[in-house]
């Protein structure tokens, strides 16, 4: 995937970058000029952001009465030389930064409102349809464009660092005495490993991060004639059909989790004692504390903490998986209808009130399934599996994986004593009841090698065919011999 490194500071060489005049609309006012890395990164991010919503203006909704109207109102359909011409804080910008939402606009939007068709194809919630982007709710990032070159050229300083060089011009006559018209920004940044060739670089100047987008490299697999089935869940992330567990490091995630909720607790007693009704009221009101906002940004690095700590394991098992196994198979579960709330139950005696429907236990089971991510899991295998050259990957419909036998393939709900316990009511097998469906889901995915189904990928990404009913056979030979 893309490379991310950290970005340390920024510095400017050259001339100071034009950024426009105290009075925008009164070219007689005084010029201003970006003097440090801060003010010229802010200057880059509100250019490129303004250009973003110029873009998406002209997008447009369905009114009141069926007829598309502008999302904006009215739409700004400036080019990107009138909007320098008009602006004059747009003036010195690089062109491949004025030039790169043009592309990041278009892919959003027509990938949201696909996104909507199949989820509502699917009878889901569409959610919300692409927004202009906010300094608040977004924060401060823009795109460049490398274009073999011409800006964004990373140079590597020493093993662990390199520096970024964003190049651009101030228009004629707008650079201070005596300097050239040519500036440069300096990102420098950390670096972990060596940077691949790259077609542009995104700058997330809140987080201190940059991504170099580039093509992923191929994961080294060499053929094994093994297949494997995953089953997902919450004690444990992931259980194999090979007897084998892999557990996330529940105690640090939740050591975070308690200090989420602590700052979550003292954040609503600011909201009470600021006599608000509600955190986002407060917010919305311009008038938060200090305090607020610095326990805000420490409950969001938190939460990136958690994050991270969670795409760390997922990563290096799914990158196990693919090197081990020509096969991969997974439940097709549907992690929505999962944390879905429980039904209400009315009280037939009390007009108004409801009898317990249990919400109060699957609340804890929503938190668990959140924290356990199970969608992640499915992600990461499904480009990784395109990666590998000759690991394909089939999603199975779940139904009573849990409830059978894999060893006779007797179905009773009885047959799961517990969580952890898997006894046969019929031939009395006794097994882990996770290992247990593992195998059942591996069984039901080869068995459905011989069908050609959406799920299920080979090296190229395309659909794998039906010839590949003699792989299934091989791999249910070798598990058999295992």
């Amino acid at each position: 995937m893309s490379q991310k490194v950290v970005l340390e500071r920024v510095t400017l060489s050259g001339a100071k970058p034009f950024i426009g005049y105290t009075d925008r609309h009164d070219p007689e006012s005084e010029k201003l000029y970006a003097r440090s890395g801060s003010q010229a990164m802010d200057w880059l991010c509100n250019a490129w952001r303004y250009r973003f919503n110029q873009l998406r203006s002209n997008r447009c909704k369905y009114g009141k009465d069926k007829t598309l109207i502008p999302i904006g109102g009215e739409p700004d359909t400036r080019s990107v030389s009138q909007s320098r011409s008009e602006c004059s804080w747009l003036a010195a910008v690089p062109s491949l930064i004025l030039e790169s939402p043009t592309r990041i606009e278009r892919v959003e939007w027509f990938t949201a409102v696909q996104r909507r068709k199949t989820l509502l194809g699917k009878r889901l919630k569409p959610g919300r349809m692409p927004r202009f982007k906010s300094y608040k709710r977004d924060g401060q990032r823009f795109v460049c464009w490398h274009n073999n070159g011409r800006n964004a050229v990373y140079r590597q300083v020493n093993r662990n660092h390199g520096i970024i060089t964003i190049t651009g011009q101030n228009p004629k006559g707008m650079s201070l005495p005596g300097e050239p018209l040519r500036y440069r920004i300096l990102l420098h940044v950390r670096v972990s490993q060596p940077i691949r060739e790259y077609t542009a670089i995104q700058v997330d100047w809140t987080n201190r991060i940059v991504v170099f987008n580039n093509i992923p490299t191929p994961i080294r697999h060499e053929p094994t004639g093994r297949a494997v089935g995953i089953d997902r869940g919450c004690v444990h992330a992931a259980a194999d059909s090979d007897g084998r567990f892999m557990d996330l490091p529940k105690d640090r995630l939740k050591a975070i989790d308690r200090e989420i909720r602590k700052r979550q607790k003292a954040q609503a007693r600011r909201v009470v004692s600021a006599g608000y009704s509600s955190e986002r009221e407060y917010a919305a009101s311009g008038r938060t504390s200090r305090a607020y906002r610095r326990t805000r940004l420490e409950i969001r690095e938190l939460h990136a903490k958690s994050k991270r700590i969670l795409d760390d394991a997922y990563q290096k098992y799914t990158t196990r998986l693919v090197r081990e196994n020509d096969l991969i198979v997974l439940e097709n579960l549907r992690l929505t209808n999962m944390s879905r709330r429980n039904k209400p139950i009315p009280d037939p005696l009390h007009e108004g009130k409801y009898l317990p429907n249990g919400q109060a236990a699957k609340r804890g089971l929503n938190h668990s399934l959140r924290q356990a991510s199970m969608g992640r899991l499915t992600s990461m295998l499904a480009y990784k599996t395109r990666l590998a050259e000759g690991v394909g990957m089939i999603l199975v419909n779940p139904a009573y994986t849990s409830q059978t036998c894999s060893r006779c393939g007797y179905v009773d709900k009885k047959n799961r004593e517990s969580q952890a316990v898997f006894v046969c009511k019929k031939c009395s097998y006794t097994a882990n009841a996770d290992v247990n469906a593992a195998r059942n889901i591996l069984e039901r995915g080869l068995d459905t090698l011989t069908v050609t189904s959406e799920n299920l990928w080979g090296a190229d990404g395309t659909p794998v065919e039906q010839g590949r009913k003699t792989n299934g056979n091989a791999a249910r030979e070798s598990v058999a011999a295992s």
